[in-house]
């Protein structure tokens, strides 16, 4: 479908439910289904496949390029499909994208390269030749977002001048609001530049971020899309009220991984499984941690 025009626009790299291990720790692709459905009826504008939410590094690039079909085919021609690559090569990643293109997806999410230090050689050979538009994501240390400082991939200058690539869609930010204020007056003001952590919205926002891609955006979407409409229209107040609403939440679902977003989702009627093997599911103790985290922030009774 075409990507809407209006911002903001407000992504969620979608997570994967498994069947039970003592079956086949398969993806549930009909689960999965019901879960677009749901997304479906709320204002996430976009889904993120193959991302650290979604687990990627457990899954076999068959099972990613089925995700996407399966979303594709449940989304019924809404929304639009983000393939995540996450691949030094410029071969690979050129490979990657063209097969993401043809399952479904309107975008490809190329992270900055961890294991070469040529970041400009890289884009410059896989932009222009990538089968769909480019998102640029600067994370350099996925699933470590609370464990870790957020490392710089490369300078500013770079990043700017990279977005402003004729094939380039947008850019998601790091967690570095420090370095992501100067990015953002490089990025070209017609490019997309999104935040990417759900406790950042209205500070991302304030440096000029006009949309979103992170894991809270599959539990409170409307919240989310309403703390970026808020904070464009300058109305900090109103923004800022949802936003400390929702920090614990964003916390606590985060700090867990994949196993407390799936928490979170259970709790709100999603067929969310459990994490893939060896990870365990969250003990109970952490579900009810996130329940009361999520009743304080509105988001269950």
């Amino acid at each position: 479908m075409p990507i809407p025009s209006e911002d903001p626009l407000v992504v969620a790299p979608s997570p994967t439910p498994f069947r039970p291990f003592r079956e086949d720790d398969a993806p549930d692709y009909a689960a999965i289904q019901r879960n677009v459905h749901r997304w479906l009826k709320t204002p996430l504008s976009g889904f993120v496949l193959n991302s650290e939410n979604g687990e990627e590094a457990f899954l076999s690039e068959r099972e990613r390029l089925e995700i996407v079909r399966t979303v594709n085919a449940a989304r019924g021609g809404e929304k639009f499909i983000i393939g995540g690559v996450d691949s030094p090569s410029v071969t690979e990643t050129l490979r990657q994208a063209e097969a993401l293109v043809e399952a479904g997806a309107e975008l490809i999410r190329i992270r900055i390269p961890r294991l070469t230090s040529n970041v400009r050689g890289y884009f410059e050979q896989v932009i222009p030749r990538a089968a769909a538009q480019v998102v640029i994501i600067h994370q350099m240390a996925p699933g470590l977002f609370l464990s870790s400082p957020a490392q710089i991939g490369t300078p500013a200058e770079l990043i700017g001048e990279l977005t402003a690539f004729d094939n380039v869609f947008g850019y998601i930010a790091s967690a570095d609001l420090r370095f992501e204020a100067r990015v953002r007056t490089f990025v070209p003001q017609d490019k997309r530049f999104w935040t990417g952590n759900g406790s950042l919205l209205t500070a991302g926002a304030a440096i000029g971020a006009n949309g979103a891609c992170m894991m809270l955006g599959n539990v409170a979407p409307a919240e989310c899309h309403q703390i970026l409409r808020l904070m464009m229209a300058g109305e900090l107040d109103a923004a800022r009220a949802i936003q400390l609403r929702l920090i614990e939440t964003d916390w606590q679902i985060l700090s867990r991984g994949a196993a407390g977003l799936k928490a979170a989702l259970k709790l709100l009627g999603f067929d969310a499984g459990r994490p893939r093997a060896p990870t365990p599911p969250c003990a109970p103790a952490d579900v009810e941690t996130i329940r009361t985290a999520m009743r304080v922030a509105s988001l269950i009774g």
